[in-house]
Order: C-alpha cells, then sequence, then structure tokens
C-alpha cells in the first residue's frame, strides 16, 4: 500500500565561516573543524562544536521529517577560515513551509541569535543527482602569510608580535630572509596534473586503495598583499604576501604543505631539487623534517564553483506547483502498480481509492 509521502528535496547552503572578532576584540575560532567527530553507532547525533553538527541543528528548526544530513564539498580544519564553503542536504518536508528562501532566513537567525561565527550566503534547490563534492568543478584557497623585515623593531620588544587585527589571520613568519622571485619561478613545479603523495600528511594506508593521490593544480601564485586593515606600524615591521592556489580537488594538507615547501625554499634552506623531489619521489619519507608544515591561521578556502547546469532547477515553481508535481508522480506510481498488481483485493481497493483522491485534489489545483 502507497503512504502519501512528500519526496525529498536537496538544497545547496553556501556559508561562510571566519574568524570573526568578538566584542572585547580579540579574534576566536569555536569551532573544532567542519566534520562530526565520530560517535560511533550514533550518526544523526547532535554536536554543537563543529560547523557540520550546528548547521544539521539550525536545519532541524525547519521540521523536516528527516535527520538532515549534512554533505560538505571540503572539510576545513579548526583555524581555517571558510570565505565561501558550500554543503548540500535532503530535506523531507511540506514544500509550502520548507523552501530556499526560508532556510536561509532561518539558519542565519539561528546562528546571529546564538552568536555562531557562521552566516549563510545563499541556498539554492539542485536537481536530485546533486553531489556539493563530487560535482564541484574547482576550489579557490588563498596563504596570507607576513614576513619580518630586516632589523624590524618588533624583535626588541617583549611581547609576541602578532597585532589584534591580524591575530589567527594571518602566519607571521620569524625569518625575514624570503626570495619572492625564487619562489614565483619554484611555484610551477606544483602546476599540474602531479602526484602529490608527499605533501599529504596522510598515510595511502588511511586514505585508502581506492583513493589516488594523483591532483590537478590548475594556478599556484605568489603576489604582495596587506594587512586588512591599514596601519603603519605593520607596513614598517611586515611585509604582506598572499600564495594564490586553484584546482579541482586536494588532499589533506596539501595547500598548506606545498606553502611551506616554498617558504623554506625561499628561505634558503632547501634547493630547488629538494622541491623537485616532492613531485618526483611522491612518498610520505620525502617530506623531511626540514619543512615545517605552515599553520591553518593563514588559509582561507576562498569559493566553490559549479557548473550552471549541474545546479539548474526550476525554482520559479510555487509551492503549489511543487504539490501538484509530487501528486502527479505519485498517481502515476500507483497507475503502474495497479497494471502489475497481484495483491488482495483489499489492498487493490485500497490503491484505487488513494487514486481518486489524487485526481480529486489535481482538480482543484486546475480549477
Amino acid at each position: 500500500m502507497i503512504l502519501n509521502k512528500t519526496p525529498d528535496i536537496k538544497y545547496v547552503i553556501y556559508y561562510i565561516c571566519p574568524t570573526l572578532e568578538h566584542d572585547i576584540g580579540i579574534p576566536v575560532c569555536n569551532f573544532l573543524g567542519f566534520q562530526k567527530q565520530n560517535v560511533s553507532g550514533k550518526p544523526t547525533y547532535d554536536d554543537p562544536h563543529t560547523i557540520c553538527g550546528l548547521l544539521e541543528i539550525a536545519l532541524k528548526g525547519c521540521e523536516p521529517l528527516n535527520h538532515p544530513t549534512i554533505i560538505p564539498s571540503s572539510r576545513t580544519d579548526k583555524g581555517v577560515h571558510a570565505l565561501c564553503n558550500t554543503v548540500h542536504v535532503d530535506l523531507d518536508g511540506d514544500p509550502r513551509k520548507i523552501c530556499s528562501r526560508s532556510i536561509h532566513l532561518h539558519l542565519n537567525r539561528f546562528f546571529t541569535f546564538n552568536d555562531h561565527d557562521i552566516r549563510i550566503l545563499r541556498v539554492q534547490q539542485v536537481p536530485d543527482q546533486f553531489h556539493s563534492r563530487h560535482q564541484a568543478y574547482e576550489r579557490q584557497y588563498l596563504y596570507r602569510l607576513a614576513v619580518p623585515r630586516a632589523g624590524a623593531l618588533w624583535r626588541q620588544r617583549p611581547l609576541v608580535p602578532s597585532p589584534l587585527t591580524e591575530h589567527n589571520r594571518c602566519c607571521f613568519l620569524q625569518d625575514s630572509t624570503f626570495d619572492s622571485e625564487a619562489i614565483k619561478a619554484a611555484c610551477g613545479i606544483f602546476v599540474g596534473v602531479k602526484d602529490f603523495g608527499a605533501l599529504c600528511s596522510k598515510s595511502r594506508e588511511k586514505l585508502g586503495r581506492n583513493v589516488t593521490t594523483v591532483r590537478d593544480i590548475r594556478s599556484l601564485e605568489l603576489s604582495p598583499s596587506a594587512p586588512f586593515i591599514p596601519n603603519r606600524q605593520l607596513t614598517e615591521d611586515y611585509t604582506f604576501w598572499q600564495f594564490s592556489c586553484i584546482g579541482k580537488s586536494f588532499l589533506y594538507h596539501q595547500v598548506r604543505r606545498m606553502v611551506s615547501a616554498l617558504v623554506t625554499y625561499g628561505q634558503g634552506r632547501v634547493d630547488l631539487a629538494d622541491i623537485q623531489r616532492l613531485i618526483d619521489k611522491p612518498v610520505q619519507d620525502s617530506w623531511t623534517p626540514v619543512y615545517q608544515t605552515l599553520g591553518a591561521c593563514g588559509l582561507y578556502l576562498v569559493d566553490v564553483l559549479y557548473h550552471a547546469e549541474d545546479l539548474s532547477y526550476n525554482e520559479e515553481l510555487t509551492a503549489e506547483q511543487r504539490k501538484v508535481q509530487a501528486l502527479e508522480e505519485e498517481a502515476a506510481q500507483i497507475m503502474k502498480q495497479l497494471t502489475e498488481f497481484d495483491g488482495t483485493v483489499m489492498d487493490k481497493i485500497n490503491l484505487k481509492t488513494r487514486l481518486i483522491k489524487i485526481k480529486n485534489s489535481l482538480a482543484r489545483f486546475s480549477c
């Protein structure tokens, strides 16, 4: 017997989760990362300490009939800034109550009221086959760092030279040696379709046999940058730089390790041949202690891009039109079951009764 069930509707949610300043002016990060912490046997538990967990808790306020399981496009570690990340979720509920606009408003209301450093940029209904991770054709990362000028006065100060306006937003190097031109020339070593096994902090055993370490890096560039807020003392003490990296997908810690390797080369602690060896010999032993992985605070996920045709869905449908669509699909399913029916007489009567009710509802919508 067919139950009257509203079909799940898939949405893609664009959100921003930077390290924001609180009232006292000190930037903090309240999350343990994106991914929910594993609790054996409890896939639907509430986790208010991660971005994924908070999104699921907030979506429950939209009153879906199912548990809102979040599927991310990119997992960000604790301390990494997401200027634009995406997730998708399937929600089962009344389409007159659950729609892109209502989800957008409710989530931002929830995060604002509870003082969480997450804001929703956009919510869009997408086709059923859409997948936020698999269908992203490009991800853009940025890594910010500050290099002390030779003879900077901060070396004579007793306090740590990390200004509040840049605290946890930029990686501050301690060595003033930084050959920017050599680094720019070396960036090309990592560009192209190559095996980055040496730059992944997870072993091949942990990644799994079916996971390849080959990735397509479309561009990697170093360019001058600036403080978030213009500050004379900062520009006198430091020069600011940023690495821009674009690719389809990345391995765990790959961007930070690429930047770390290039900075180590720019400081003269390794040769160009050592950087090339990371690609020529893509095993974990190639990553030696001379390369120190830079902190997460300087890394930004800038954007996740999709082809327009993968996102295309007729969002102009009204709640009434979606209801008609659901009724028509259910009627077609019942008619198919009736043609192949081999059950009891009572089950057949129930199917025909439900079909009559659907046709009556459709007739009222057409009036």
